[in-house]
């Protein structure tokens, strides 16, 4: 619908259709400003408003900036997306007009990414990010007509699960290695992740005041679930973060940045000859060493702070061998066939049990005498 109205000694024409940004220009007469609102209703109407006035002047780039701004500080992961948009404006794409952008171009984008060795959940990741920009323009930054080139594009499949976990003599070579460090906090870190299952970013955020040490319990806030939950310690775990309180006068628990923690994780993964392991495999393998300690998956969830069952039932498919072991133990003991009683894990988390978690695997790394049973 178009309006005119005089200012002053010019008049102004205003149209504005729904589903498409506001028109408005200046002319000298009367008869000027009807005829280009007519013009201008017309072509809107005809759908053919296909170069808009922000998204032609606004390049990708720009857009990100602007998204790293207001949208990414609201975020959970804010570092991580804020990376992934440096690394997107550093690309060719990011100086082209957002009008210009086509469903071509991303997925040349995505073959490119392919052939660098990326996997399907980075490229899936990369281009989630740009649908969200286009997302943001078309709803709060006045381009509603604005095309959404990744709508084109056929997305990666999601990440599989993983299932690494270390063997025996990479469990033995990474302990070795990482005794060979010479940051401590790191140590520590890597030692909190094996005894808690934590994720990386609840043990970055770990404070002072979330400790409640003689009850043995830290509190893990704004986790991945969107709650805050307690995990129960083990005393090795106890023994960690009086540790590490000891080292440094600040509020945070591990004062370590995620730069810091990935530079020191590659050099102990490269001197112990370790390939595709990272940090967050540290969570599996924690899990997966709670059930094959006989603790039961409801009390594992209980540490852990999975969801659902289901996610955490993943993880028995990962200890057949150790079920195995077990069934022949109780054979060989006498007990009755059937019934035959799980080693007692103690009133507290994280005390002896009666066998190693993996067989030969003795741990040299860590200082305290409760956690040399790990690994």
């Amino acid at each position: 619908m178009a309006s005119i109205d005089k200012r002053g000694k010019v008049w102004r024409a205003r149209v504005r259709i729904r589903g498409f940004a506001p028109k408005t220009r200046s002319f000298d007469t009367k008869a000027e400003a009807e005829q280009w609102a007519a013009r201008i209703e017309r072509q809107l109407l005809a759908g053919e408003d296909t170069c808009p006035d922000l998204a032609s002047e606004m390049t990708l780039s720009e857009a990100l900036e602007r998204y790293a701004k207001e949208v990414t500080p609201t975020k959970k992961g804010a570092e991580q997306e804020l990376r992934r948009i440096r690394a997107w404006q550093k690309r060719p794409l990011a100086s082209l007009k957002l009008s210009l952008l086509t469903a071509a171009h991303f997925s040349e984008f995505k073959k490119e990414r392919e052939n660098e060795g990326k996997s399907a959940n980075t490229i899936r990741l990369d281009l989630m990010l740009i649908s969200a920009v286009f997302k943001k323009a078309r709803k709060a930054w006045g381009m509603p007509y604005l095309k959404n080139p990744i709508a084109g594009v056929e997305l990666p499949g999601g990440s599989k699960w993983r299932d690494r976990r270390l063997d025996e003599a990479e469990a033995q070579r990474f302990h070795r290695a990482l005794a060979q460090q010479s940051d401590e906090m790191f140590k520590l870190i890597v030692t909190f992740a094996l005894e808690t299952a934590a994720r990386l970013s609840e043990i970055l955020r770990l404070r002072r005041t979330d400790l409640h040490v003689r009850r043995r319990i830290a509190i893990l806030r704004d986790t991945k679930n969107g709650e805050n939950r307690g995990v129960p310690l083990s005393k090795c775990a106890v023994e960690v973060v009086e540790r590490a309180l000891s080292l440094h006068d600040g509020e945070r628990v591990f004062p370590m940045t995620r730069v810091q923690l990935y530079r020191s994780w590659r050099k102990l993964c490269d001197s112990a000859r370790i390939e595709n392991f990272r940090f967050h495999d540290l969570r599996h393998e924690a899990t997966s060493r709670l059930l094959e300690r006989g603790l039961t998956v409801m009390e594992v969830q209980r540490i852990t702070g999975h969801k659902t069952l289901a996610m955490l039932l993943r993880y028995t498919q990962m200890y057949d061998n150790h079920v195995v072991a077990r069934l022949d133990e109780t054979e060989d003991s006498g007990a009755p066939s059937g019934w035959a009683p799980l080693e007692s894990h103690g009133e507290e988390y994280g005390t002896a049990h009666q066998r190693p978690i993996a067989t030969g695997l003795v741990s040299n790394v860590v200082m305290f005498p409760s956690c040399r049973r790990r690994l």
